[in-house]
């Protein structure tokens, strides 16, 4: 065989074994990232609170500062009715990382928190569990946050 030839076979074979290479966890990851900006996105749109419920899982563990973990999302919602309706919460996340199985992990980020009509902002880092559901979709099953430097300061 020329040795042209070998290249015109062994180029399309590379670039196979290249495109079977991406992990199933990296896919996962882009799904729960994906996950994560839609419900900081849902979150501008309809208020944080309803967001919260919305992308919560049914069997959802929240870890409130002032008391003790609970489940459901009946508790997402009496934990989220307390907050400021004026209240501003917009977040990014800045990395996922996916259990080998490909229906679990986490994303990171940080937070902004700001009132309407006030000036000012606070600012937070974020961890969110998320895990697949039977129709696929992702939803949160635990989240935690903490205060974090203003951006500048990062």
């Amino acid at each position: 065989m020329p040795p042209w030839m070998q290249r015109v076979i062994v180029l399309p074979v590379m670039a196979l074994a290249a495109c079977a290479t991406v992990s199933p966890a990296a896919t996962t990851e882009q799904e729960m990232l994906a996950a994560d900006r839609a419900f900081a996105a849902r979150a501008l749109e309809i208020g944080a609170g309803p967001a919260f419920v919305e992308f919560a899982a049914d069997d959802v563990t929240i870890f409130p500062s002032a008391g003790v973990p609970e489940t459901g999302k009946a508790a997402v919602e009496a934990w989220t009715s307390d907050w400021p309706e004026d209240m501003i919460i917009e977040w990014a996340p800045e990395a996922a990382h996916a259990g080998k199985g490909g229906d679990f992990g986490y994303t990171w980020g940080y937070a902004t928190y700001t009132r309407v009509g006030q000036e000012g902002a606070s600012y937070g880092k974020y961890i969110t569990v998320w895990q697949r559901q039977d129709d696929g979709s992702w939803k949160w099953i635990a989240d935690m946050g903490a205060g974090a430097p203003a951006p500048e300061d990062r």
